[in-house]
């Protein structure tokens, strides 16, 4: 697998925090925020980023904190604090609304900054990224075991030495059970950038423990209807047909929520959750086709 190395590097200090960006294209060129998944990061886009730059933008890939190279979090709740750490950066570049491609928890983000704040938001992609399924936001009846277990899950990550692994290789072996339609080449790209050294040698996930944490509230499915519904420009759903480890929607479920964001939806037949990293030459064609059509219609 031949990858193309980000054209720079940037570390910039946006809403309390350093946040890592990956970028390709000229500096001088429309960007377009690539938005990565939970406990992922920037380096997931290293194939379809420079082929987005080559359509004419300026493609920045983005660790969220928590993530990658990025600030770490100092809260569990990151939910709405990405979605000001987007808004904050999108603002510092000063040229108006920019195009979003985002996967997952990303797409939730995307999502999220343009339902927040329309006027920073040119068109978004969400491959895979509409929320999880109903059942997610059940809460069960102990609430108190419920907040004991969270109490404990914080216990854990404040206070216990992170597991430390022999070996990249071996995480990589790791991303790959976890992630069964992942190649083992896109299993250790991920995993060697997002890794580091810990402090007895061995090899620590980058993701921030912390992104874990949390306690009850008050986020349920109508919650996400209303800010998918606030969602004001053009969006593309691109989802793949295969069972995969976070593909949980029932396709009643995911046509509703494309329904609340009025978008137009493609289906890459043969993937599963990582659909740009399955099959990047069809999710580019489609990217393609979307943002030509959107920019024809605003220069018309």
């Amino acid at each position: 697998m031949k990858l193309r190395e980000p054209d720079q590097v940037e570390m910039v200090a946006v809403n309390r925090t350093n946040l890592r960006l990956w970028c390709w294209g000229d500096s001088s060129s429309p960007p377009v925020l690539l938005l990565h998944g939970a406990y992922d990061h920037g380096r997931m886009f290293d194939e379809i980023a420079p082929q987005i730059a080559a359509l004419g933008y300026r493609a920045i890939a983005i660790d969220f904190r928590g993530h990658g190279d990025s600030g770490p979090l100092d809260t569990g709740f990151a939910w709405a604090l990405i979605h000001q750490d987007l808004a904050l950066l999108v603002r510092s570049f000063g040229v108006g609304p920019v195009g979003v491609v985002a996967h997952s928890f990303g797409g939730g983000q995307g999502i999220g900054l343009a339902g927040a704040f329309p006027e920073l938001v040119r068109w978004l992609v969400v491959i895979d990224g509409l929320g999880p399924p109903p059942a997610a936001f059940v809460v069960p009846d102990d609430i108190r075991s419920m907040i004991q277990d969270a109490a404990r899950r914080t216990d854990r990550n404040v206070f216990d030495d992170r597991r430390e692994w022999s070996s990249v290789e071996e995480m990589a072996q790791r991303r790959g059970a976890n992630n069964l339609r992942l190649s083992d080449d896109w299993a250790l790209h991920l995993a060697r950038h997002g890794t580091r050294r810990g402090p007895n040698g061995g090899w620590v996930w980058k993701a921030d423990p912390m992104f874990g944490i949390g306690i009850p509230s008050d986020f349920n499915v109508e919650l996400l209807a209303e800010e998918q519904r606030r969602v004001q420009c053009p969006v593309l759903v691109i989802t793949g047909t295969e069972h995969d480890t976070w593909r949980d929607l029932t396709a009643e479920e995911e046509q509703e929520r494309i329904g609340w964001l009025r978008a137009r939806h493609v289906v890459v037949a043969g993937t599963g959750h990582y659909v740009h990293l399955e099959n990047p030459s069809v999710t580019l064609a489609a990217i393609s086709e979307f943002v030509d059509e959107v920019e024809s219609a605003v220069e018309a």
